[in-house]
């Protein structure tokens, strides 16, 4: 079942990408759902995303602020990639 949602995220990735161009962008939509699902189901892509936000304060602060305003089961997948402290 993972696979399938894995799977499911790369198509909402591939087909937010040309809604990126119109008018109203709900390809960004899109694209955030579906890497909101292979982050949910991906230790890899969790871990990709914890790297970046212990590389890149800006990406980590927004994420932090992002958690604070997204609902509950999505608020979860940021909170399991919080950057560990720097020293």
């Amino acid at each position: 079942m993972s696979t399938l949602y894995k799977l499911f995220g790369i198509v909402l990735i591939i087909a937010g990408i040309p809604l990126l161009l119109t008018p109203i962008p709900v390809g960004l939509i899109i694209i955030t759902l579906g890497l909101a699902l292979i982050i949910a189901n991906s230790n890899t892509a969790r871990g990709a995303l914890r790297r970046e936000r212990a590389k890149h304060d800006g990406l980590n602060r927004w994420l932090i602020r992002a958690e604070r305003v997204i609902p509950h089961p999505f608020d979860r997948i940021l909170k399991e990639t919080d950057a560990p402290p720097r020293r």
